[in-house]
């Protein structure tokens, strides 16, 4: 039953009322405020800036692409400009036949970046390769880029569309501007730039997927674009559609948005710069989609998480007024429970005196609220009355409860027990009254149907219980024992004794470890075996509960058994599983480990004792870090703290033997979690097996790939894939590399005359000289046949390339003993050296393949090579 509440002023029990109701619905709406002020802000505003966050990285990859631009066309626009100085101080009569002229054209060619050729042409479309000849080397016709020169006052240079001088030939872009004089047959001096470097140069400025970069012209024609669209280069964007062109008033830099107009169809966020010698804009664009796919992602999910916490929070309020509605109720409830109580409810205060009692409390003491405070010691006999007072005064200054029966004598003379119950009123922690229930225990229909029901309850229980006396003897039996002993249920229990049912050595367990724990706690709960009459033993689960009087002085005892039999047949199946998959675990090749949250090994299987030099069970005890060592540990740790947090994974050690001459092992060792019934990691557990054989397999695999069996070094394809990674390697540290190019000279007559073994044993002879002429970490392969590459790692000085070669060249050029024959032979080596950060892997090649023709026309037996940075270190 619960006590009254501390009484409130009338005035504050309203409001605080008012508050109680309407402050979390207040609070769960300013919480809807927040929450749907804050989707706005991410709906709205923050995609905006996050484009805007783009657009200026796409401006500054503009403006340096745009600047690269600039610089290439500027560079053939120079070229171009001193081509026309020489032509108009070379006033010859075949000028495009001089040896100066040529000189020039040649030296430009070679020196120029990106440029493959210089030309003469006429406006009419004709044109000229110097030296040049009486024919023209193409003839455009009419409509050509030169048509935008016939105009003798355009001084200018032009950039026109891209075009292919032969079918199948590479896309250039030519530059063009017209001779300061009349040369008759020319016109027009042309510079054609290689497509490939200037999208090269574009490619490096693709940082992200769906990025492109478009160089067109101002007048709608597209020059050239990254990543390469089909039917699009020379052809005028801007007339199949209007939209996609620039304003005449448009700045020379800025970006905007573009929807289906963009040239992939796709929307896209663009950036532009226009250059600064030419009237060229340079486009940088990235699609939308790209931009706020994460945040649309991201956006669907915020709408639906609050749209949820809404309808959660709106389902929170309905439920809350339900609560509310009910806990009014409940309170209302209680306050007429408690006025319509037969037990009567009281409070007093901290000096003794009764500050509240309910109407059952002022009949049963049979006073008035005039003689509330100590009217109750009126119904004692006087000569109780004093000492009932100091000890109720003693219990309250203590802060103690009271439990105590008492005998009163109401006015009409008859005596009444009462049960009076007080218990000290805390509110944070400090006692600030006193409250207490006072029953009429006289009432003997009251334990009538208590009995009846604690009767009803044992009877019908499907447990065993059974009551005996303090010496042991039988005194109840319910339905469930009887009916399992096979006795009737109506008659009285026959004279039997607890001892009767204990099994050999219960009579010794039930004194020295039960009954000390009932004495001393007043319950004992365990497991327990009761020897049935038929002979056999019953396992059960037993609960002894012991019973005192008012004096405290043992009266009976209640036995409550449960048949656990099915439960310990479960309990042994799990054990026998258990020993199974220990047994498997131990026998397995494999090394098992298991350990707890706190990393503390709980199992370790026979294969990791041995692997690890440990007696058996010598891991108990241990943690994972004592266990595998602290080289091992340092392995294991991440995986294991991985699976310790719900994440499997599979790792690959390679174990190292102490003896250097022995070969390396490897190792695959997988960490999993051990999850509980909750779903939640309860351990780790680790395998791990040995992989040696397959990792060497894969790597003679490998090996046998990148090789060439004949000579040993490498193929191809390995010296490919080594060099890319040398380059990038030379790149982080800012080096100067070289790539030399080799051909056998005179090989063939080798091979035709004395056959393919001969040639094959000379080749590996030559392979021998590259290598021991070559530095330990210099690369060399053979490319097939007669042909050699070298990678030089790091070269000193760009000269260093030019010593190496001509020791190449030297080395071959001495007579090789193949058995009993005397051959000679030698080779022609074209080189190139560059620095690394602008060095292509294919670009190299391409060079050093060029250089070697040249050394081949030249004469063999020599070497050629290029520059193809100034020898200037670029910036870091």
């Amino acid at each position: 039953m619960s006590t009254p509440a501390l009484p409130r002023s009338p005035e504050t029990a309203p409001l605080a009322q008012r508050l109680l109701v309407l402050g979390p619905f207040l609070s769960l709406g300013l919480v809807l405020v927040v929450l749907w002020s804050l989707v706005g802000w991410f709906s709205l505003l923050y995609p905006r800036s996050l484009i805007q966050e783009v657009q200026a990285e796409l401006q500054n990859t503009a403006d340096n692409a745009a600047g690269e631009t600039d610089a290439l066309l500027r560079e053939a626009e120079g070229n171009l400009r001193a081509m026309d100085l020489l032509l108009l101080t070379r006033r010859t009569k075949e000028e495009g036949r001089d040896a100066t002229v040529s000189l020039l054209a040649d030296t430009l060619r070679e020196g120029s970046r990106g440029v493959t050729d210089f030309m003469l042409a006429h406006t009419d479309g004709r044109l000229w390769r110097i030296p040049t000849g009486d024919t023209p080397l193409v003839e455009l016709g009419p409509g050509s880029f030169l048509d935008e020169l016939k105009d003798a006052r355009t001084q200018s240079a032009i950039v026109g569309p891209p075009l292919s001088l032969r079918p199948g030939g590479r896309m250039v872009l030519p530059v063009s501007t017209r001779l300061s004089g009349d040369r008759g047959n020319f016109q027009v001096a042309v510079a054609l730039i290689d497509l490939d470097t200037l999208l090269k140069l574009y490619r490096a400025r693709l940082q992200r997927p769906g990025q492109a970069v478009f160089l067109q012209r101002q007048d709608g024609m597209a020059l050239a674009r990254m990543p390469e669209l089909p039917d699009l280069l020379g052809r005028n964007v801007s007339q199949d559609r209007p939209d996609r062109q620039m304003p005449a008033s448009a700045p020379p830099a800025g970006h905007f948005e573009i929807g289906d107009a963009s040239l992939d169809g796709k929307e896209r966020v663009v950036a532009y710069q226009t250059l600064r010698s030419f009237p060229l804009r340079v486009f940088v664009s990235l699609e939308e989609d790209r931009v706020l796919g994460g945040y649309l992602a991201q956006r669907r999910a915020v709408l639906a998480f609050s749209l949820l916490v809404s309808l959660t929070a709106i389902g929170l309020m309905l439920w809350f007024t339900r609560v509310q509605r009910r806990a009014r109720m409940a309170e209302a409830e209680r306050q007429a429970t408690a006025d319509a109580s037969p037990m009567g409810l009281f409070r007093a205060a901290l000096d003794g005196r009764t500050v509240y009692a309910n109407e059952t409390y002022l009949q049963l003491m049979e006073i008035d609220a005039s003689g509330l405070a100590w009217g109750w010691l009126d119904r004692l006999p006087e000569a109780e009355r004093d000492r009932a007072r100091q000890e109720w005064l003693t219990r309250v200054a203590a802060g103690e409860s009271m439990d105590r029966l008492r005998k009163i004598r109401r006015s009409d003379g008859t005596e009444v027990v009462l049960a009076v119950r007080t218990r000290p009123m805390r509110l944070q922690g400090r006692i600030v009254a006193y409250v207490g229930t006072v029953l009429d225990v006289t009432e003997p229909v009251r334990q009538q149907e208590a009995a009846r029901m604690l009767s009803a309850i044992i009877d019908s229980s499907p447990d065993y219980i059974v009551q005996t006396s303090a010496d042991g003897r039988i005194v109840y039996l319910n339905p469930a024992v009887r009916r399992r002993l096979g006795m009737d249920l109506d008659t009285p229990p026959p004279d039997l004794h607890q001892h009767q049912f204990f099994v050999d050595g219960g009579v010794q367990r039930f004194r020295t470890e039960i009954l000390p724990a009932v004495l001393n706690e007043g319950h004992w709960h365990g497991r327990w075996a009761v020897r049935m009459r038929s002979g056999g033993e019953l396992p059960v689960d037993c609960t002894l509960i012991l019973h005192r009087d008012e004096h405290h002085t043992v009266r009976n005892f209640s036995w409550m058994l449960r048949d656990i039999t099915d439960e310990l047949a479960v309990e042994r199946e799990r054990e026998r599983s258990q020993a199974v998959m220990s047994a498997l675990a131990h026998s397995s090749t494999v090394e098992v480990l298991a350990v707890d949250t706190e990393q503390r090994v709980i199992f370790c299987n026979r294969t990791m004792e041995q692997n690890l030099g440990l007696a058996p069970r010598a891991w108990e005890g241990k943690t994972a870090a004592q266990l595998l060592g602290e080289r091992l540990y340092a392995l294991a740790r991440p995986a294991m703290e991985r699976a310790l947090r719900g994440e499997s994974s599979v790792d690959e050690w390679r174990g190292d033997d102490t003896d250097n001459r022995a070969p390396p092992r490897y190792f695959e060792v997988s960490y999993a979690p051990l999850m509980g019934d909750n779903g939640q990691p309860i351990g780790a557990y680790g395998v791990g097996r040995d992989i040696t054989d397959t990792k060497e397999e894969q790597m003679r695999l490998l090996k046998a790939s990148n090789t060439d069996a004949l000579t040993e070094l490498l193929n191809r394809v390995g010296f490919s894939s080594q060099v890319e990674t040398a380059l990038q390697r030379a790149r982080d540290r800012g080096e100067l590399v070289a790539l030399l190019y080799l051909d056998l000279d005179r090989f063939k007559p080798v091979n035709d005359q004395y056959g393919h073994p001969v040639g094959d044993a000379l080749l590996k002879a030559v392979a021998g000289r590259l290598r021991r002429a070559l530095r330990p970490q210099d690369l060399v392969a053979r490319l097939g046949g007669d042909e050699f590459a070298v990678y030089l790692h790091y070269v000193a000085k760009v000269e260093d390339a030019q010593v190496v070669a001509d020791k190449l060249v030297h080395a071959l050029s001495l007579p090789f003993r193949i058995g009993a024959l005397e051959l000679h032979i030698g080779t022609s080596v074209g080189f190139c050296v560059q620095w690394a950060q602008q060095a292509e892997m294919n670009a190299l090649v391409a060079q050093a393949d060029e250089q070697l023709y040249r050394a081949k026309r030249a004469g063999r037996g020599q070497a050629c090579g290029s520059v193809c940075a100034v020898g200037v270190k670029p910036a870091a």
